[in-house]
């Protein structure tokens, strides 16, 4: 199988009537519409057919008569319609966003919020008619609603798309000012373990059946999509290696009215990393970990031998959708360790990687090396995220460092 999207795993619903199918004997519904006259005064006019209904095809004629009108208004006619920030607003994400990004962040980054967000509240104003108060009173109703990281996104996205309206003749300048007041984004604090708490939980994971993940989580300080990116040429066990090249995600393709998985490579450079293994129990784990399945088909005689793409998948053998596997397979196991052990608090994914950045800390490595072990350009993300050291944590680690130095230890890096 190719790398990239990838086919959808059967937990996926696709929606009824996304794709139909047209037959040649349905009837075609006809709208014709008027886009202007021609240098000697005739009718410029064009026919749109829809084997849904008259309705469709004017859909379609107005969509095509937006786009026209955009573009001859960008092209310089001066005796133009104003365009709406509705027409304005796809148009730009399709030309300056959708050819630099990968889908997901398209998807996710820009049209989702434009789509949900921004049209419902500016859709119907002219691009040149929005004003720095409009914005004020959206951020305002917004910040009610949403978390401050969506509304400072949001207000991101329509600075760039209000700064190319600019930059194309559609307004003079841009209503997205500085002044404009966006709601604070406070630290949000997230558990992790302590020491003792990880021993408890790892060992417990040694002898879950789906606990090999997560210990390969809590030791590595992977996140779950980099977890469910992996293949098998990524572990190297002879060498107790485990490279991370991609990261799998789900998202909504707002255009195509479909969900997507797709593993094409990692959120920046600093990403594609290198983490040595040091586990053994860890290692024998994978090495034991079988690399085919046998598969019971709907429909099938008997089962079938099936190699699964990604090391961790679906029973079925297909890439797991992130979601998916955080509810069949993360948190039943916390629900169990809790029960083993009621006194652990329970954690999500992500605080396992919060977790492993503390413990390294805590453990005296050089706050590079961990932000270089995490994926991270610097150590200031490290610091204001990641960091969950307490007074105990420290004293361990200043306890630790004192005893190498009497035995006479000299730490040396680690990658």
């Amino acid at each position: 199988m190719g790398r990239g999207v990838i086919p959808l795993a059967p937990d996926f619903t696709r929606s009824e009537g996304i794709c139909p199918v047209k037959s040649k004997e349905k009837k075609l519904f006809e709208h014709k519409i008027t886009l202007g006259k021609d240098i000697n005064g005739n009718l410029l006019r064009k026919s749109f057919y829809s084997s849904k209904s008259r309705a469709d095809a004017k859909r379609k004629a107005e969509k095509y008569k937006a786009q026209y009108e955009l573009e001859l208004l960008c092209g310089g006619e001066p005796t133009k319609p104003k365009v709406l920030f509705k027409d304005w607003a796809p148009k730009c994400l399709e030309l300056y966003k959708k050819p630099y990004v990968k889908g997901s962040t398209y998807n996710g980054t820009y049209l989702t919020p434009v789509t949900k967000h921004l049209i419902p509240y500016f859709g119907n104003l002219p691009i040149s008619e929005i004003r720095p108060i409009q914005i004020q009173e959206y951020i305002n109703q917004m910040s009610k609603k949403y978390a401050p990281e969506t509304v400072k996104k949001d207000f991101t996205i329509l600075s760039f798309i209000l700064q190319h309206a600019v930059e194309n003749g559609l307004c003079q300048a841009n209503p997205a000012l500085r002044s404009i007041r966006i709601p604070k984004i406070e630290r949000v604090d997230r558990m992790a373990y302590t020491q003792e708490e990880y021993d408890k939980a790892y060992a417990f994971a040694k002898d879950h059946p789906d606990g090999l993940p997560i210990m390969l989580m809590m030791e590595t300080g992977i996140s779950r999509s980099e977890l469910l990116g992996l293949r098998w040429e990524d572990i190297d066990t002879k060498n107790k290696v485990l490279h991370i090249r991609q990261g799998l995600v789900a998202y909504q393709d707002l255009e195509e009215k479909t969900w997507v998985i797709e593993a094409d490579g990692l959120k920046n450079d600093y990403r594609r990393r290198d983490i040595p293994l040091t586990d053994d129990d860890l290692i024998e784990h994978l090495q034991k970990k079988p690399r085919t399945i046998y598969v019971k088909r709907k429909g099938a005689p008997c089962e079938e031998a099936v190699t699964p793409e990604f090391v961790f998948h679906s029973p079925e053998g297909f890439p797991y959708q992130p979601n998916n596997w955080s509810n069949r397979v993360f948190f039943p196991f916390m629900r169990e360790l809790l029960k083993v052990h009621p006194e652990l608090p329970s954690l999500s994914p992500h605080e396992l990687r919060h977790t492993r950045a503390t413990l390294w800390i805590a453990q005296g490595i050089d706050p590079y090396m961990v932000a270089r072990l995490l994926g991270h350009s610097d150590v200031k993300m490290l610091a204001k995220v990641y960091d969950h050291t307490t007074v105990d944590t420290l004293r361990e680690a200043i306890t630790n460092t004192k005893k190498k130095k009497e035995e006479g230890y000299e730490q040396h890096p680690i990658c």
